[in-house]
């Protein structure tokens, strides 16, 4: 009888447990992977979190443990909230330990985590889905062809960089520029496209280019100075999101010449003159939408599309200009949508570092019905799809 007891015991332990463990298996893993924690990323950072609690996914005390820096073993949902701390080793390291604990989502936040997961998964038989946001270069960088000709597992919301944009506001500064210095960082996989596609916009407007390259934000003081002994007549940033950090070592070097960031948010860390890429929410919440529809098995990632927001904007900070021994010519400021000037913003409103829409103030209804027209704008038809692989044909050829 004492054994029959134990055996109905053990039973009755396997009984609960079991259901317990089968939710648990039903309960979707997603793993938010970040390069490093910045003021920038933290606006993305804060739309992926906005759009999970819009949706439910995890309701305000699961937000500020995430907020935290928390993993969660949510009650709808398990998240894996990592950053590599802008080290390449980590990031690979934190992707490989993010696919041994079997995640269904992977939302990826920049170039370098993108560009580490997107090669981890083409040696997978069943990759997880992989959806990325602050990525400048897809295409380029393999992660896929365009935006309907992809890895089947891949979808995401790519970074657009005008590279004429800049050249206006900055010949309105100075009518005879001529020589622009580029400050790259080669360890970044979009560096490469990027230089060539300025190189492009320079030589189409007769200007030319210096190269400086850097390996650290250490170093960004010496390259800087390395180009202006070699008489440009402004300083140029390519797109970098690890390099804001910086910036006052350039301001230092670069004394008495414009320095351009084409980050618009660049300008809240000191840049005199930013022109370009302000989206840093918009591209978290379109990212976290398309995740939030995949791990509700509501979306189609192979038939959708990667989404490419056109916008640009212009800023100055008159501030910094000033301390720096640069003063900015009427129309320049007139051109600009958004001036910092004795701490004051003049201007059109650009995303500010730390602060993001707050969503929660939409009713779901409205959000849903925007989010399902965005995501039906990404749909790759037949039609997308033929369209795109012929000009990559054309191309080829």
């Amino acid at each position: 009888m004492k054994s029959f007891k134990i055996c109905l015991l053990a039973l009755t332990i396997v009984a609960i447990c079991i259901p317990a463990a089968l939710a648990e298996a039903e309960k979707p893993t997603l793993a938010i992977l970040s390069f490093g924690r910045s003021p920038a990323f933290a606006l993305t950072d804060s739309a992926i979190l906005d759009t999970l609690q819009a949706y439910a996914l995890i309701d305000a005390e699961e937000r500020a443990s995430l907020g935290a820096g928390n993993d969660l073993a949510g009650e709808h949902v398990t998240v894996l909230y990592r950053d590599a701390g802008f080290d390449m080793a980590t990031a690979n390291l934190m992707v490989e330990n993010a696919l041994d604990e079997g995640v269904d989502v992977l939302l990826t936040v920049s170039s370098q985590v993108g560009y580490v997961a997107g090669n981890m998964l083409r040696e997978m038989e069943a990759p997880p889905a992989l959806i990325f946001a602050i990525v400048s270069a897809p295409y380029e960088t393999g992660l896929a062809q365009s935006p309907c000709i992809k890895p089947d597992y891949v979808t995401g919301t790519a970074m657009v960089f005008n590279f004429q944009g800049f050249q206006p506001l900055a010949l309105i500064q100075n009518p005879s520029l001529e020589k622009v210095g580029i400050l790259m960082d080669p360890s970044d996989p979009a560096s490469e496209y990027l230089a060539g596609a300025l190189n492009g916009t320079l030589e189409s407007m007769n200007l030319s280019g210096e190269y400086a390259a850097y390996n650290s934000i250490a170093e960004l003081g010496v390259a800087t100075q390395s180009l202006v002994d070699k008489g440009v007549d402004i300083v140029l940033m390519l797109p970098n999101m690890t390099a804001s950090g910086g910036i006052p070592a350039i301001q230092k070097a670069a004394y008495g010449i414009p320095t351009v960031s084409m980050l618009v948010s660049d300008v809240h860390a000191g840049i005199t003159m930013a022109e370009g890429f302000d989206g840093w929410y918009r591209e978290g919440a379109i990212a976290a939408t398309m995740a939030v529809a995949a791990l509700k098995g509501e979306l189609d990632i192979a038939r959708t599309g990667i989404n490419m927001t056109a916008s640009f904007r212009s800023a100055l900070n008159l501030d910094s200009a000033r301390e720096n021994g640069v003063e900015f010519v009427e129309a320049a400021i007139a051109q600009a949508d958004y001036v910092i000037e004795d701490g004051e913003v003049v201007g059109s409103a650009i995303e500010l570092p730390g602060v993001g829409a707050d969503m929660q103030q939409v009713p779901l209804e409205e959000r849903m019905e925007g989010d399902a027209q965005l995501l039906a704008s990404l749909a790759c038809t037949d039609e997308k799809i033929a369209e795109q692989q012929a000009a990559l044909d054309a191309m080829d050829g």
